[in-house]
């Protein structure tokens, strides 16, 4: 019998899971049968983000497609969790779990959502070694992108690799983005024209995998530049799922005519409920021109253009706004903050009702418009932890602006950050206060920063300097 968790609140979902999973076994997570990010340019995966990827057979997946998650490693590490034995891999959720007090490990957190719910029964009945559709699954196609992100890499994007091919790794203490260490460790992608069979399989087994899907979700590269993208939204045109979530993350600043398709494709999937639920997640991390200098190739006004004719076009289309919290998104966070406020006003249904007898008012509304700010941890010399003391004042007025319009308010039910938001920012600037471990690492992030940015000026031709007047002298006073 399908397991069914009451609880709403994550936090109170997780602690509900914890007796139902021990009903199997002490260390059992779903996420193992039933979550699966899948890299299709490179033949990894993983289930869960904090195992290490690892290879998938590709000999195997031309015999059976289903082996593009139910891998040799992920079987062994299903009956060693149905014995109630720790997968090395899984190290994270133990170390989080062995500590003192009542520590949450990712494992509750993902067996408690609602997709995991929907799988239990399949769970149980196949077992270790049986094949299992996920029901969260996440996949990137290739790696073709117009950006070249400054913490970005030539594995996951096209036009960081033109740019290493044409002129070598960065000259960082050690260099950096070296395509011959992707190349060995096995991460870097096949190229498109080539054959995959990777990509091959998962075609083959998507009539199978579709109907037991409850969250997809594509990402990149750019995924509006692949084919592929465009083939999973006009298969759900012709064949709704009224009860999947997809998703698609972008950088928003595509050609107009891949745009325009996306918009309307996701219009028609939209206005005739052909999905439960449609998210843009929109990467973007800071404003103006220092967003466009943290993300190499972005138009600003383009992609906020972009997000604008989507949320007026598609019904009820949501928006994430993924800001990968960095030492550069400092001066302009707030500024981004305010933005996506006021996309808020502009963008949520807002209505008003008055009962004549009591003169009581009942809002309505659907929030569409949201934002997540996990802090950049690698490469260290982007990272929060990098900011110098008298720029954290940045942060901390961009918190304050948070917490004055706070989503649940009566009269702005339908605007302003919920409490998740305004804790992950809170998260963020906690990390920013932390130092690094030793001295030797902070000097050498500093160093890495010089060298990294002047290379990046050189290579991009522009100004680290002009762009950023909030910092200015900083590469001098480091590179002493």
């Amino acid at each position: 019998m399908a397991k069914r968790i009451t609880e709403t609140d994550p936090q109170a979902a997780a602690l509900e899971v914890i007796p139902l999973l021990e009903e199997i076994s002490p260390s059992m997570c779903m996420a193992k049968w039933l979550w699966s990010s899948i890299h299709l340019t490179t033949g990894l995966t993983n289930s869960c983000f904090l195992p290490p990827l690892h290879k998938i057979d590709a000999a195997e997946v031309e015999v059976n497609p289903k082996a593009l998650h139910n891998t040799a490693q992920k079987k062994k590490e299903r009956a060693a969790m149905l014995c109630g034995e720790k997968p090395e891999g899984c190290s994270t959720c133990w170390r989080v779990e062995a500590m003192q007090g009542d520590h949450l490990s990712d494992r509750f957190y993902r067996s408690s959502e609602p997709w995991a719910q929907d799988g239990w029964d399949d769970v149980i009945a196949k077992g270790a070694d049986g094949d299992i559709e996920p029901r969260y699954l996440e996949v990137n196609f290739n790696h073709a992108c117009n950006l070249a992100c400054s913490y970005c890499s030539p594995h996951l994007s096209s036009k960081w690799a033109e740019d290493i091919e044409a002129n070598g790794p960065y000259p960082t203490l050690v260099p950096h983005n070296s395509i011959d260490y992707f190349k060995q460790t096995g991460q870097y992608p096949i190229p498109v024209r080539e054959h995959n069979p990777y990509v091959e399989a998962f075609w083959k087994w998507w009539p199978d995998l579709y109907p037991k899907l409850k969250h997809f979700r594509m990402t990149g590269g750019e995924p509006l530049l692949d084919k592929n993208t465009f083939r999973v939204l006009d298969y759900v045109v012709d064949n709704g799922r009224p009860d999947l979530d997809m998703s698609i993350t972008s950088n928003a600043s595509v050609p107009e005519k891949n745009w325009n398709r996306f918009v309307d494709t996701v219009s028609f999937i939209t206005e005739y409920n052909k999905l439960n639920s449609f998210r843009l997640f929109v990467s973007v991390d800071g404003w103006g021109k220092q967003a466009e200098y943290m993300r190499d190739g972005l138009d600003f006004d383009r992609l906020w253009n972009n997000v604008n004719n989507y949320l007026a076009k598609t019904h009820n289309g949501l928006v994430t706004f993924i800001v990968t919290f960095n030492m550069l998104s400092l001066p302009s966070i707030k500024r981004l903050l305010e933005g996506i406020y006021a996309l808020q006003k502009a963008h949520n249904v807002r209505k008003v009702r008055r009962d004549d007898a009591t003169g009581k008012l009942t809002y309505y509304g659907n929030h569409r418009v949201f934002v997540d700010t996990p802090a950049l941890h690698h490469p260290a010399w982007q990272s929060l932890k990098l900011a110098p003391q008298e720029h954290w004042h940045y942060a901390e007025s961009a918190l304050e602006f948070m917490k004055a319009h706070p989503d649940g308010q009566r009269e702005t039910r339908w605007t302003g950050f919920k409490p998740h938001q305004i804790a992950r920012f809170e998260r963020s600037i906690e990390f920013m206060k932390e130092d690094f471990a030793t001295e030797k690492e902070r000097i050498d992030a500093q160093q890495n920063f010089v060298r990294f940015f002047t290379e990046y000026d050189k290579r991009r031709g522009i100004s680290f300097e002009n762009t950023f007047p909030e910092y200015k002298g900083l590469k001098k006073q480091w590179q002493k």
